[in-house]
């Protein structure tokens, strides 16, 4: 339980249960967190509930409470819009980074992962529970990791682009902006810009046709 003076770490966007994932590894990290509702329908426990609108820049840090490639990418521009500043990142004290690793504003990797040597967590990337980030790996904007994905070396995950959990990576693949690749997965070729891949070895399901965000609001890059 964190104490009355630990560092406060907003939790911004907290529709989803998933929430309490990223509160838990904010408490044990020592801080407290409050968490901030853009939709107006989040669970009522959540510590410190606020709505999104009327809330300042005050300076205190906050990060996304969402799992979701799409809805990262479409909530940070949301609360860019709301005028907050830049965010920090959040490493799960029971994660393992390498020191030659770089996680950049807004990312966050949940219990238990691993981010390997020279590997680059872009601007609010998400690595779930469990997730292993091979050497040389990139993540861009947004992009998002479900629960025991392995990310073999040098492998790149577009921006919006979603790897569903245990889903396996091959070396030197890509997987394009918006692109989906469903759990349990095994790619072993580039998956196309929003191309939504499944199976064993991964195949083509259909397109995605949704809004696909490719650039950080804060920084405008990918």
């Amino acid at each position: 339980m964190p104490s009355s003076t630990a560092a406060l770490v907003r939790v911004v966007a907290v529709a989803t249960p998933y929430a309490w994932e990223v509160v838990e590894s904010v408490r044990r990290t020592g801080g407290q967190a409050e968490c901030v509702d853009n939709l107006g329908d989040a669970d009522p426990r959540l510590p410190g509930l606020r709505p999104l609108d009327g809330l300042a820049d005050d300076g205190v840090p906050w990060i996304l409470g969402l799992s979701s490639a799409r809805h990262r990418a479409l909530a940070a521009r949301s609360v860019a819009d709301h005028g907050l500043g830049a965010p920090t990142s959040l490493v799960d004290p029971t994660a393992v980074v390498g020191s030659t690793a770089t996680v950049g504003h807004g990312a966050y990797v949940n219990a238990g992962s691993v981010v390997a040597a020279h590997a680059r967590l872009g601007c609010h990337a998400h690595v779930n529970r469990g997730a292993s980030v091979g050497h040389d790996c990139e993540l861009d904007f947004a992009s998002s990791l479900g629960p025991g994905v392995v990310l073999t070396g040098h492998v790149r995950i577009g921006p919006s682009a979603f790897v569903g959990a245990g889903a396996v990576v091959l070396p030197g693949t890509t997987v394009g902006a918006g692109a989906v690749v469903g759990a349990g997965a095994v790619v072993k070729r580039d998956v196309p810009d929003r191309a939504v891949h499944v199976g064993s070895p991964a195949r083509f399901l259909r397109t995605n046709d949704e809004e696909v965000v490719t650039a950080c609001p804060h920084c405008s890059t990918s």
